[in-house]
């Protein structure tokens, strides 16, 4: 028996597990330093998203909230269609998401004396003020006021910088428009209400409001009362078009956060990930001779008291060094090993039969008695067919190693 010395078990460092994890804390570093400070830009630059009058970013209109309430406007800012309309005063509307129904439409409008629509969709401008389109971006930097409307004529121009949208219309007042006749505001009257709508909301935005007369454009629209209510929709709100979906809840910079970390996953596995290679052929420690193996499935069979499965293994070996003597092939049955067993032997056939089928060992006696009549039987097959060959019993194990 011959043995090889085990390898050598080696306790990793902890210096060595840092150097294999090094990628990964350095991602993880990496993701947490991008998400906190998106975070924090998040939370500081757009306090309330775009045209919020709390949000003190670019986008934010937190300026013409204050410009406003210095002039002596009380502003007070809602989210739901029910509580604007039980609060007096001018109305104005951020219609950018274009969620309100046609029935939230009609609560806002009801018992209202002036309202300002600001980026108003197809079904504010259908409900407020029919006969008014939606045109496209507008041409050149700056509008003149091109109508007789008093808080147009007080601004003089406005900044086009930053605008997108325009409006066109026939049968109402249009102010600021370019050369292609897309106008900034448009004023009118329907069903008793006072109606001025704004265009594009980009125009009054912290960024853009102090340019050329924009300024001037928001305080006449917006500050010719005492009270101003500024809706803002709220997904929330039942009166707001179908329910919100998950990207519309989701902060805005979950999408890039999660987007970086699929990305860095990726990377990882193209670093780190190893390919499995060709299979290793490595030598057996101990070299096991073929008696112990037979020894030790026989000590297997005496433990477990399995006699008639240990009889039927010596039959099975019998039987087939027995078949290349009957001029049998070594598949062949156990009928036809008997069958040729009497005819060459002699022996009769229920004698044949019970060594080699039939008789089932009560005990380690006939266990042992059912292994010397196949060892006789084996040599008795060999001498009648091999002539001079010894007809004395063999183990009937020898040939099975």
């Amino acid at each position: 028996m011959t043995s090889t010395a085990a390898p050598e078990a080696v306790t990793p460092t902890v210096r060595a597990t840092l150097r294999r994890a090094r990628f990964w804390i350095v991602a993880a570093l990496v993701v947490a330093v991008i998400g906190i400070g998106t975070a924090v830009v998040n939370s500081t630059a757009s306090l309330g998203g775009d045209f919020d009058p709390a949000n003190p970013g670019p986008e934010g209109a937190r300026a013409l909230r204050s410009v406003l309430e210095q002039q002596g406007v009380r502003v007070r800012v809602t989210s739901t269609v029910a509580e604007s309309g039980a609060m007096p005063g001018t109305l104005l509307i951020d219609d950018a998401e274009a969620d309100l129904t046609p029935a939230a439409w009609r609560r806002l409008l009801d018992g209202r004396e002036r309202v300002v629509v600001v980026s108003p969709g197809r079904a504010a401008l259908d409900a407020v003020l029919p006969g008014t389109q939606a045109s496209g971006r507008p041409s050149g930097r700056t509008a003149s006021a091109g109508c007789d409307l008093p808080l147009a004529q007080r601004a003089g121009a406005m900044s086009l910088t930053g605008v997108r949208l325009s409006l066109r219309s026939s049968a109402s007042t249009v102010c600021f428009s370019d050369g292609g006749g897309r106008a900034q505001l448009v004023a009118g009257a329907h069903d008793g209400v006072q109606v001025l709508l704004l265009a594009d909301r980009a125009a009054f935005t912290n960024e853009h409001v102090a340019a050329s007369g924009n300024a001037a454009v928001a305080l006449g629209a917006l500050g010719s009362g005492r009270d101003l209510v500024w809706f803002r929709q709220s997904p929330t709100d039942p009166a707001i078009a179908g329910a919100p979906s998950l990207q519309d809840l989701t902060p805005p910079w979950v999408t890039p956060l999660v987007a970086l970390l699929l990305l860095g996953g990726l990377a990882a596995a193209l670093w780190q990930g190893r390919r499995l290679g060709p299979i290793v052929v490595e030598a057996l420690p101990v070299a096991v001779r073929s008696r112990e193996t037979v020894e030790g499935r026989a000590r297997l069979y005496n433990r477990g008291a399995a006699r008639l499965h240990a009889a039927d293994a010596l039959r099975i070996g019998a039987i087939r060094r027995m078949a290349p003597n009957l001029g049998l092939s070594r598949t062949a049955s156990v009928t036809e090993v008997i069958d040729a067993t009497v005819r060459l032997t002699g022996r009769p056939r229920q004698q044949v039969e019970a060594v080699l089928l039939a008789e089932e060992p009560g005990g380690d006696g006939d266990l042992v008695r059912i292994s010397d009549d196949l060892a006789r039987l084996e040599a008795a097959v060999r001498a009648a067919a091999v002539p001079g060959a010894s007809s004395s019993p063999t183990s009937p194990t020898s040939g099975d190693r």
